[in-house]
């Protein structure tokens, strides 16, 4: 194989980027992985907030919500079909996962009930 073949194959490969803004829990409703785009919709406790990184980490995620100081936080990412994965301390969230729907924060002294 050739180096412009091999160009070729790696250029076919690269998923476009959609010039806009995407909101996940759209995507995860439909079952579909979301596409990789300018920026992320999500949601946390209900408020939207958009990243413009498909990968931000926990403290950021908590950050741009107003929920700081971050230590005092418990973040989880809640997935379609109802499953919940509680997010470590410096963990980043691939926002371009299939599934993620939203985030439920919780103050470190409290318990969902």
């Amino acid at each position: 194989m050739s180096t412009n073949d091999e160009r070729d194959d790696v250029a076919d490969t690269e998923e476009p980027v959609l010039d806009e803004v995407i909101d996940l829990a759209e995507y995860a409703s439909r079952g579909v992985k979301p596409p990789k785009a300018k920026a992320y919709r999500i949601r946390v406790n209900r408020d939207p907030f958009v990243f413009e990184v498909p990968n931000p980490t926990r403290e950021q995620i908590l950050q741009k919500a107003g929920l700081v100081p971050v230590e005092q936080w418990t973040l989880r990412l809640k997935l379609h079909g109802g499953a919940f994965d509680r997010i470590e301390p410096n963990e980043r969230v691939d926002l371009t996962r299939p599934g993620v729907e939203k985030f439920k924060a919780l103050p470190n002294d409290q318990t969902e009930g």
